[in-house]
C-alpha cells in the first residue's frame, strides 16, 4: 500500500473524443500528484522550490505502463511511494488505479536541480527524513499511509 494518495476525478478536459484518457494527461495528473505530495506530505511547496529557492526537479527518466483505459467520470486513485533516495535524486512510483483495477503505473527518476545553473543540488536533509517516511519497505509496501 503507498504512502501518499491523491483522488483525482477524470473529466472532459482529460479525454479524447472517445472519452478515454489521452495519454499525456496522465503525466499532467503525475505532477499534479507530485506536486501535491511535495506541498502536503513535505511541507516543500512548489511555489518555494522553484521560486524562493530558485531549484526544479526535472525527471530524468520516466517508465509508464498503461493496462487499461480510464475514462470519462472515472475515479482515479493514486498512489506514490519513494522506492529509493539518492543525493540529488529520488526514485518515484506512482500508480494509478480505479476500485481494484491498475489503469496506469509510472516509475521516475526526478533530480534536484539549481535552476540558472543547471547543476545538481544536494537534498535538504530535513526534506530526506520526510521523504524517508513514504519509503517502500524491502517487500514491496509503503510503511506509512497519508491522506
Amino acid at each position: 500500500m503507498p504512502a501518499y494518495t491523491y483522488v483525482h476525478d477524470v473529466m472532459l478536459r482529460d479525454c479524447e473524443p472517445s472519452g478515454i484518457v489521452f495519454l499525456p494527461r496522465y503525466f499532467d495528473m503525475v505532477h499534479t500528484v507530485i506536486e501535491n505530495w511535495l506541498d502536503e506530505a513535505l511541507d516543500w511547496p512548489m511555489s518555494q522550490i522553484q521560486g524562493s529557492d530558485g531549484l526544479c526537479l526535472p525527471f530524468v527518466d520516466i517508465k509508464a505502463e498503461f493496462p487499461a483505459p480510464s475514462r470519462l467520470g472515472d475515479r482515479l486513485t493514486w498512489r506514490l511511494a519513494v522506492r529509493d533516495i539518492g543525493r540529488s535524486s529520488i526514485w518515484l512510483e506512482i500508480i494509478g488505479t480505479t476500485g481494484a483495477e491498475n489503469r496506469v503505473s509510472i516509475t521516475g527518476t526526478l533530480v534536484l536541480s539549481e535552476g540558472m545553473a543547471m547543476r545538481t543540488r544536494r537534498w535538504p536533509e530535513p526534506i530526506v527524513e520526510r521523504m524517508k517516511e513514504f519509503m517502500l519497505s524491502p517487500d514491496g509496501q509503503a510503511k506509512k499511509v497519508a491522506e
